[in-house]
């Protein structure tokens, strides 16, 4: 492993929490049962590696600097989120209808705001809700807010102003747990907490400004066609639908 590009890149990446707790657990553990463990509980992590030596060097050389910590926290944030269908879904269903400039960043600022919160507290353990809750009404959140921005824009909750800002809130409240879930599984450094979960945050917003960045001037440039209106039901439509799915899919636990 030593020496290798591949094998040093590797090693700077955030090393899953059950393959650490696995490594410090059964010391007895052969380079075999390692290997194994690894393919099947962190098959993306275990790819990286050749063989279970590799992986268990990897392991036992965790320990990073603190800017090596802070780009890996940064780039698990931005690839969650673009990795994310249900959370592009979201972010996208806020651009549906064009308004103004400065109502979507007055909106996408709300929600960055909001999951920021949740992101912070689930992080350091002060809120602590089952995924059995927060999965489902994510997707139901983009259901409702993909169809009440095509569809009920002049509704109490999800109108134009003030309800549409607190609806926005509200859901990226839950988004902001959902994140957090993900930090759940990595695992944070002890001794690198506050700067982890900063950059997390960081890279959750860097992948929803590129989310942003690619279809709002898509957005802009079609409004005035006339076959848009029609364009955005039938998207939103298809939005609510997939999320909708999602919804029963994870009420059920299918």
């Amino acid at each position: 492993c030593a020496g290798r590009p591949s094998c040093i890149g590797a090693a700077h990446e955030l090393i899953p929490a059950e393959l650490r707790e696995y490594v410090e657990s059964h010391p007895e553990a052969t380079l075999e049962d390692i290997q194994n463990f690894a393919d099947s509980q962190s098959p993306e992590f275990s790819k990286k590696f050749q063989d279970g030596e590799e992986i268990l060097s990897a392991v036992r050389q965790q320990d990073t600097s603190l800017l090596d910590n802070m780009r890996d926290f940064f780039k698990i944030g931005m690839k969650h989120i673009l990795g994310g269908l249900d959370h592009i879904l979201f972010v996208l269903s806020l651009l549906l209808v064009f308004i103004s400039w400065k109502e979507i960043l007055k909106l996408t600022a709300t929600f960055t705001i909001a999951h920021s919160i949740t992101i912070m507290l689930a992080g350091s353990g002060i809120l602590v809700l089952s995924s059995d809750i927060v999965e489902p009404i994510i997707a139901l959140s983009i259901a409702y807010v993909a169809l009440a921005s095509v569809f009920l824009k002049k509704s109490a909750f999800l109108g134009e102003g003030k309800g549409k800002v607190t609806a926005v809130f509200f859901f990226g409240l839950f988004h902001g747990l959902g994140f957090a879930g993900l930090l759940e599984e990595v695992g944070i450094p002890d001794d690198k907490f506050v700067s982890s979960l900063i950059s997390f945050n960081v890279g959750i917003e860097a992948g929803q400004l590129v989310i942003v960045a690619l279809s709002l001037p898509l957005m802009y440039y079609i409004r005035n066609k006339g076959w848009y209106p029609k364009f955005l039901q039938v998207f939103a439509i298809a939005i609510s639908i997939l999320a909708l799915f999602w919804f029963f899919q994870r009420i059920l636990g299918i």
